[in-house]
Formats: C-alpha cells, sequence, structure tokens
C-alpha cells in the first residue's frame, strides 16, 4: 500500500511562491494608487477648510488677511510681523492657538516662540509629509539674533499673482499682475487694510482666482536653485546638503541674494508678469526658486532682483489650489503660461477659458 505524500515538492513550492510574487506585484501598485488618491483627497480637503476659514474672515473683518504682514518696512527677519495663516487660525478650528499666540507682537518675539513651533495638521499635504519645519537656531546663532528654536512647517502658500514685487508699499505691484495676497502692512490698532483685498476686489471673478495653492516643503524633488549658476542648485550651509524649499505657517520675513535656501508663504506665478519679459514661474518648478528682497524700490520688480517661490506639489501632473470663491480645483502643471498666470490675479481683464 502507497503511503499518502507529506507535502509540496520542491517545484511546487517554487511555483506557489512564485504565483506569491507575481500577486504581490500585482497588488502594490493598486495599494500605492489608493493611498496616492487618498493622501489627494485629503489634500483638497485642507484647502477647502483654508478656503472656509478665508471667507469667514471676510465675513468677520470685511476682507482678506494679507498674505505677509509686515511692521512698516521690508527686510530681513525682524521686519516681518505674521502671515494669513496665523489670522486664519480662529476659523480652523485653532482657537487654542490663537489664544497663546500674540498677534500684537511680531512673530519672533519671545512670547510666541512656543505657538510658532506647534504644527497643524490642516497645513501639511499628507502626500508630502505630516510634520516638519525650520530649526531656526543656526540662524539665530549666525545671525546674532533672537528667534524660536523651531518654527512649523506648511504645505500651502497664498498667491501673490505674477509678480514678485516686495517693496512695503504694496499698491505699487501693477494691478495686472496683482494677487489676492501679498504684502500688508500692519496699521493703527494693529488693523491689517494697505495690501489687502475684498470679494469685491476681484473682478476677474472669483472663481477665475486662485487663493491659496500648494507649496510643498522640504521635499528632496524640489531642492532651491542658484539664481547665479542656471542648473545649479544651493548648498544649505548648516548641513552641507542641497537646501530644499520650505516655509513655516508663523514665521516670515525675507531673505537677500547672499541667504537664498528659503521660501515664503507667497507664491507667483511669475516673478513680473508683465509684457514683453513675464519671466513665467511654472507649476511644479525644480530646482525651485527661493523667495529674495532684492530692494526694488519700483514695486513692480521692474529690475528683477526680487524673487518669489512658485506653487509646486508631490501629486502627479500638477497641484491643487483653492480659489477665492472657495472652490478647490486641480491645476495640470501643462496648464498654458498665460492661462496659469490670469488664474493668478485679480483684475487682470483675461478671459479665462477651460482648464
Amino acid at each position: 500500500m502507497s503511503r499518502p505524500r507529506a507535502g509540496f515538492t520542491l517545484v511546487e513550492l517554487l511555483v506557489v511562491i512564485a504565483i506569491i510574487a507575481v500577486l504581490i506585484g500585482l497588488l502594490l501598485p493598486a495599494v500605492q494608487n489608493v493611498r496616492q488618491a487618498a493622501a489627494r483627497l485629503q489634500c483638497q480637503n485642507n484647502l477647502k477648510q483654508i478656503g472656509l476659514a478665508l471667507h469667514n474672515h471676510h465675513d468677520s473683518e470685511g476682507r482678506f488677511p494679507g498674505g505677509v504682514v509686515i511692521g512698516g518696512s521690508v527686510g530681513l527677519l525682524d521686519d516681518g510681523h505674521a502671515t494669513g495663516f496665523t489670522y486664519l487660525l480662529p476659523y480652523l478650528e485653532q482657537g487654542n492657538l490663537r489664544n497663546v499666540y500674540r498677534i500684537d507682537l511680531p512673530w519672533h518675539d519671545p512670547a510666541n516662540y512656543t505657538p510658532v513651533g506647534l504644527r497643524v495638521k490642516a497645513f501639511y499635504c499628507p502626500a508630502n509629509r505630516a510634520d516638519g519645519g525650520l530649526d531656526l537656531r543656526p540662524i539665530a546663532a549666525q545671525w546674532n539674533t533672537p528667534l524660536p528654536p523651531f518654527a512649523a512647517g506648511t504645505d500651502y502658500a497664498f498667491c501673490k499673482g505674477a509678480n514678485a514685487g516686495l517693496w512695503p508699499d504694496p499698491s505699487l505691484v501693477p494691478a495686472q499682475a496683482r494677487g489676492p495676497f501679498g504684502v500688508a502692512v500692519l496699521g493703527a490698532a494693529g488693523r491689517v487694510t494697505l495690501g489687502t483685498v475684498t470679494l469685491t476686489d476681484i473682478t476677474d471673478g472669483t472663481s477665475n482666482t486662485f487663493a491659496v495653492g500648494e507649496a510643498a516643503g522640504a521635499n528632496p524633488k524640489f531642492p532651491i536653485r542658484d539664481l547665479s549658476r542656471p542648473g545649479g542648485t544651493v548648498a544649505d550651509p548648516f548641513t552641507g546638503q542641497p537646501a530644499l524649499m520650505e516655509q513655516s505657517w508663523g514665521a516670515t520675513g525675507f531673505s537677500d541674494l547672499s541667504h537664498p535656501w528659503y521660501a515664503s508663504v507667497l507664491a507667483v506665478t511669475a516673478q513680473r508678469g508683465i509684457a514683453p519679459n513675464f519671466a513665467d514661474e511654472p507649476l511644479n518648478r525644480s530646482p525651485g526658486t527661493p523667495t529674495i528682497f532684492g530692494s526694488d524700490s519700483s514695486g513692480a520688480n521692474v529690475s528683477g532682483r526680487d524673487f518669489v517661490s512658485g506653487f509646486r506639489s508631490v501629486h502627479s501632473g500638477g497641484a491643487n489650489f483653492v480659489l477665492c470663491d472657495g472652490s478647490v480645483r486641480f491645476a495640470r502643471q501643462t496648464l498654458d503660461p498665460a492661462t496659469y498666470r490670469a488664474l493668478s490675479t485679480t483684475a487682470g481683464g483675461e478671459v479665462v477659458g477651460e482648464w
């Protein structure tokens, strides 16, 4: 009488392993696609919440917040007061954080060291990261300037339009290149009106104007380009590694050409945006452009010495934006440059078709 088989032969075992490997190979891309779709959906939800916060702020204050609020002059870190994200905190279920943040004091005041370092989940795109920000200790030591030890990051930026002019008089930026957010000036009694817009100022239509878009931070996909060396990138002087695009929801201020290592909470579609030389800033440009205050007193960046970073995303083929009407759309990086510029300005008078 024959004995029953005790198990698989070696050949059968190898066949089973091969089949399992094939199935795993087929399954992993599907799982990855599901994860990417979920992350993109959550990113869109973040922007939707930011859009609602902008409208709630408008209902309360009669206008949108400034993108970057300064104390009356533009320069380095000591001139920045706050960002628009700080003003949106109460409308993003961050009332407790807003309560400990001294909005009457600059972001770099010791009273704000703790709140500036706190992460806000809605400010991170889950496809990019869930944490991160700026280690300010080396900068404080280098410049001999008191700063918070850490500034929590953000993966979103306010639309400045199609012009990088950073002069303290925001009205000098030509209307046809001006976006809904930019440099705003702190006024009497803490009011911020100069450099901010109302919904009625957006004559191109709120459904045709970007409000906030993606600005993926600290991602190796977006090192900072060397403005003096085409195709080159700059190194972080503190680590020796490639400097990566990064910005903070709470920390503001501008750097200069000798410190081209950072982005900002402002983003543009063009550095000048005025014919005949538009100096376009393409979506998802890599290496990316740092934000630089070049002391262009024309306010319109006529000399081209001012630079503002562009929008960027880790989503395939484009980036998410919330428009001024609160709707969220995905913009393809193959979008025609003229259309892309037009979508970033409030009163350019352009006709924007399907995009």
